[in-house]
């Protein structure tokens, strides 16, 4: 072998071969030191969680689907199915109290739903105090004796030591309090990705970290006082105009302090207050806060799994772009609508949904429509009421930017979806699953992510025309063929939310009776920049404010003056009465004028 070779002396060809080819001892020292690495640095063992159910007992999930109520069982077996494609190296298996005995390997985490029975809770008992669990949750119906069971970390609710140091907020005690706590409004919510959170609120908190819920915004004891100050100095650094401004509003403020309150991460009750206290003030912090200069580190992935597969074919034909953009415009009155649809002011209206988040609130509009140019891009504007924290009901509206996407089938049928939704940017990842070939119904699958507030999504809708269960989708064939869609969005139908077969909640009569007396906006926004748009209703919404400021001003000057003009008479009464006339009455004969 030549050492030293030069530009002027190089290398032979069988120099070059034998200097790529690295000596024999290498690869024997390779060899001998490749199992001692393995042992010095293992693999990690991914998290496991087990989930143990009644078989016998109907739950109280899917109240509001086309199929309420599903066994205790189908919910532990589905949910099993489900967590892996949210969890980061999780592993998920259910069973039922009988097939206890059989099992040797003890799970990182335990979930007890729906036992009830002195004899599930005994044998759930002997199960984990001989394969003891990091943590044991239960949902609220399981009985007495189950939940005594429940254990998160060293915290144990029924030990009094625990309760002792579990009142100190900084001990691993005080952080299996709150998780036990956490996890126990999550479970009580009946619905499946509620209780998907609890378990991986458990995992990341006393088993490995989840990537899914890893970026929280809350201030906390788990992240400490230094990080705490960090991100608080940070803000305000950055912010501090944006800070001034939402906690001078009382409005803006009352909806901080309500966010505090509520682990963000938790985004059916953090969304719940964003939707109810919009303004002007809270989207600027937001942005800065937030979106602008991330001062939490925040970045939430959007979900991959599972891998949904987009509708192949439509009208007997293989789908094509122009096809796809047809059923999202739907029933839309506009040029690009297809002939089976158009005639409405909206492309669709939502049946069902997925995400008790996103997907369950009333009355919800879609409104697709191609933007300017001949380009593929559309524009998409959700138009949705919203009951209010403070009990009103309110229209909110949003103005996304649709750009078609590669599928990893190749097909078309799948697009990207952005938006800035107070304050926030969220980007999302939506695959058109199955269409009628009338257009009466559509099934949409979509994984998005706002990553600077360290929130990841999934979620599907079915679509109709009016807003129910489609005719030719109440039985048979035509059931089946949606259940099959859903199930390849991972989802069953008592997942969704929205009414059954023969009764829409969304779209009940009452709603639209106040759909009547209050018109949803639905004027398509055009193509306006969703930050143009997002500054044209922060003016609005901040003159509103002033003309209501001054409107209030004015009937509080009329009130006043209305309240001295009657306290200058009573004293021009009490004045002459005693005064000028000496207390004599005026019906008295001695009283002179």
């Amino acid at each position: 072998m030549v050492i030293g070779t030069s530009l002027h002396n190089p290398p032979g060809a069988a120099d070059t071969v034998e200097m790529l080819l690295p000596p024999t001892s290498l690869f024997l020292a390779a060899i001998l030191i490749s199992p001692v690495l393995t042992l010095l640095n293992p693999p990690t063992p991914p998290a496991s969680v087990l989930i143990v159910a009644d078989p016998g007992l109907a739950s109280p999930f899917g109240a509001t689907s086309p199929e309420p109520n599903p066994s205790w069982r189908a919910v532990a077996d589905q949910l099993s199915r489900r967590l892996p494609n949210f969890g980061t190296g999780v592993v998920c298996s259910s069973a039922s109290c009988s097939e206890l005995p059989s099992l040797s390997s003890p799970p990182d985490v335990l979930l007890a739903l729906g036992l009830s029975s002195p004899a599930a809770a005994a044998s759930l008992s002997a199960y984990a105090s001989r394969c003891p669990p990091a943590v044991v949750l239960a949902d609220p119906s399981c009985g007495a004796a189950v939940l005594s069971l429940q254990r998160a970390g060293p915290h144990r609710p029924g030990e009094r030591a625990s309760g002792l140091l579990s009142a100190l907020p900084f001990t691993r005690h005080a952080s299996g309090k709150r998780l036990l706590a956490t996890a126990a409004s999550l479970l009580g919510r009946s619905s499946s990705e509620d209780a998907l959170y609890a378990m991986l609120f458990a995992l990341h908190a006393f088993v490995s970290p989840q990537e899914v819920v890893a970026s929280d915004i809350n201030p906390s004891w788990e992240k400490g006082v230094l990080q705490n100050a960090r991100e608080f100095k940070k803000m305000a650094d950055c912010c501090g105009p944006e800070i001034k401004a939402a906690l001078t509003d009382p409005e803006t403020k009352s909806a901080i302090d309500l966010l505090n309150a509520v682990d963000l991460r938790d985004q059916v009750g953090s969304y719940r207050v964003i939707v109810s206290k919009e303004t002007p003030q809270l989207e600027d912090f937001t942005l800065c806060v937030l979106q602008q200069n991330n001062c939490f580190g925040c970045d939430a992935p959007v979900l991959d799994r599972p891998r949904v597969p987009a509708l192949g074919s439509w009208g007997g034909e293989p789908l094509s772009e122009e096809a796809a953009a047809r059923i999202l415009t739907g029933h839309l009155d506009h040029p690009a609508a297809h002939p089976e649809g158009g005639g409405e002011a909206w492309s669709w209206r939502v049946a069902c949904g997925a995400n008790p988040a996103y997907d369950a609130f009333p009355l919800q509009h879609q409104v697709f429509y191609p933007a300017k140019g001949g380009g593929k891009s559309l524009w998409y504007d959700p138009v949705f009421a919203v009951d209010t924290l403070g009990g009103e009901r309110v229209w909110r509206k949003r103005h996304y930017k649709v750009a078609p996407r590669a599928h990893w089938s190749g097909r078309p049928g799948a697009y990207t979806l952005t938006t800035l939704d107070n304050g926030m940017v969220s980007d999302e990842k939506w695959t058109i699953v199955d269409a009628a070939d009338d257009l009466e119904w559509a099934v949409l699958h979509y994984t998005g992510a706002a990553r600077r507030a360290g929130q990841s999504y999934v979620g599907a809708l079915l679509c109709t025309k009016d807003g129910r269960w489609p005719e030719s989708g109440k039985g048979g064939a035509g059931l089946e063929r949606i259940r099959k869609a859903f199930e390849a969005c991972d989802l069953k139908l008592w997942e969704l939310f929205g009414g059954s077969l023969e009764a829409s909640t969304m779209w009940s009569n009452e709603n639209l009776r106040w759909a009547a007396e209050n018109p949803a906006p639905l004027d398509p926004i055009g193509d306006l920049s969703i930050t143009a748009w997002r500054k044209q209703e922060r003016a609005q919404e901040r003159a509103q404010v002033t003309a209501e400021a001054v409107l209030k001003f004015d009937k509080e000057g009329r009130k006043k003056q209305q309240i001295g003009a009657v306290v200058l008479f009573l004293f021009s009464v009490v004045f002459d009465f005693f005064i000028t006339h000496h207390g004599v009455p005026f019906w008295s004969p001695d009283y002179v004028p």
